[in-house]
């Protein structure tokens, strides 16, 4: 680009100069007519020719009457010598940063040549809805081209918070005004957010153990005291959370399905939770992801619908009923918090691109959205019940826990197999497995893995359990003859 006190024919000028200096116009060679290079660099032809009259007067081309300019076979300076490989010298990160490169975001990282066969917490990418999705946004298009020249609310578009409060009124049973839903870049913003807006430095936070990696990491992010609290099959155990630290500002609970072990908070360690965040003065942070996918008993309603006094932000997205490539989750925050939200939205990133927002928008208020997680549910039951079936009958080096909602489930494994090994030999058959022992932010209670069944098609769940049966055998030790 170029800079504001530059002409036009300065830059020709200057690109002519170092392609001669350069070779790319050899000595004693013919620059093009001065018309015919204005045509072709989109520019006057008088500002060729002034950029010729200049190159002369300088000593880099000669005129010859009749025949044309030519490249000077005597330049007057040399060309520039190559730049050097610059030597990168050694990265000194600050002190915060260095602490920020270390926190885990993920249980293992991923090989994006690696399918999706068993990988945790991915939806299908067979079950996006292409051919809906194009024709929304399609509808968008042209509306929002006029607004493309400015940056979004950084708050969302109204007309997608409106489409979401409608939404979790008619399936979550949780009345929120849109004027505080914020929207942001998935559940991970919404949590970063959260953490920078409320906790200082050292500020104690419960986290559930096992819990969700990049949620834990968010805390840690914010320079938080992250404070392990026993996570079992329901859920976090608030009585051990209060006894452990009951000054916490914040808890960040997953009340309906708790990574990765699937526990529901029951009603009574709900309330409990709820009293103790009253008494404390401390805020909750409900991570509702995966809700709207529960394969035993009903539906859970989220902590928020309970609380009355003002101190939980509830987190949702669309990673997993949509895609987590769209980036688009929300936080439903008390009223005297939005302000604060939004300045950091705008302090961090300006907001989360309108044209997905809209199309998102539009595919809610044609009521695709339901209907399409409707269809989800269904598939991903069949998926989770093959899955099942075929580790039941194929698999003996591990123990498949069902769990009651979500898009994964854990398989145990007996002591005298690594999981390191295992997680190695998985990957090895294609198979994209995680460590269980990297949801534990203290010493792991349990051997296992974690496994997906979303994006495992039905009629590959016999030949999935038979590679995971034959990758755990060639993981365990060898036994004597």
């Amino acid at each position: 680009m170029l800079a504001p006190d530059q002409t036009r024919q300065s830059a020709v000028f200057d690109h002519l100069r170092t392609s001669i200096l350069t070779g790319a116009l050899p000595g004693g060679g013919r620059l093009p007519p001065s018309r015919a290079l204005a045509h072709e660099l989109g520019v006057a032809r008088q500002t060729v020719v002034l950029a010729y009259e200049r190159l002369a007067a300088e000593g880099y081309v000669r005129g010859r009457t009749g025949s044309g300019t030519y490249v000077a076979t005597d330049l007057p300076d040399q060309a520039p010598a190559p730049a050097a490989t610059p030597r990168v010298a050694a990265v000194t990160l600050s002190a915060r940063g260095a602490r920020l490169a270390q926190i885990p975001a993920i249980a293992s990282a991923r090989d994006p040549t690696l399918g999706l066969l068993l990988a945790g917490g991915l939806p299908a990418p067979d079950l996006f809805p292409v051919k809906a999705w194009a024709r929304c946004t399609t509808r968008v298009m042209k509306p929002l081209a006029g607004e493309l020249s400015s940056y979004p609310p950084p708050q969302g578009l109204l007309v997608l918070r409106e489409q979401i409060a409608a939404h979790l009124a008619a399936t979550r049973g949780l009345v929120a005004d849109p004027g505080c839903v914020v929207i942001t870049s998935g559940t991970q913003q919404a949590l970063r957010a959260a953490a920078d807006l409320l906790l200082d430095p050292d500020d104690q936070a419960w986290v559930e153990d096992p819990g969700y990696i990049a949620g834990r990491g968010a805390l840690l992010a914010a320079g938080a005291q992250i404070v392990p609290v026993p996570s079992d099959t329901e859920g976090i155990d608030v009585a051990a959370g209060i006894q452990i630290a009951p000054n916490a500002r914040l808890a960040l609970v997953a009340p309906s399905h708790a990574t990765p072990l699937g526990g529901a908070l029951p009603i009574g360690r709900r309330l409990a939770l709820l009293d103790w965040a009253r008494r404390a003065n401390a805020w909750v942070l409900e991570d509702d992801c995966d809700s709207e996918f529960r394969w035993e008993g009903k539906p859970l309603p989220p902590l928020a619908t309970l609380d009355k006094a003002g101190q939980v932000i509830y987190c949702g997205t669309f990673s997993k009923t949509l895609a987590p490539a769209l980036r688009i989750g929300f936080a439903i925050v008390p009223a005297p918090l939005v302000p604060a939200f939004v300045r950091l939205r705008t302090l961090t990133d300006r907001g989360t691109d309108a044209f997905t927002q809209a199309t998102l928008a539009e595919f809610m208020r044609q009521g695709l959205l339901a209907p399409h997680i409707r269809k989800m549910r269904t598939e991903y039951a069949r998926r989770r019940d093959a899955l099942l079936d075929a580790m039941q009958r194929n698999v003996r080096r591990a123990t498949p826990l069902a769990a009651p909602g979500g898009l994964h489930m854990v398989a145990g494994l007996p002591d005298d197999i690594d999981e390191a090994a295992a997680v190695r030999a998985c990957r090895a058959r294609e198979l994209a497995v995680s460590p269980l022992r990297a949801y534990y932010p203290t010493t792991p209670r349990m051997n296992g893995l974690v496994i997906g069944f979303a994006a495992t098609p039905t009629a590959l769940a016999n030949d999935v359990a038979r590679r995971l049966e034959a990758a755990l055998q060639s993981a365990a030790p060898k036994t004597p003859d």
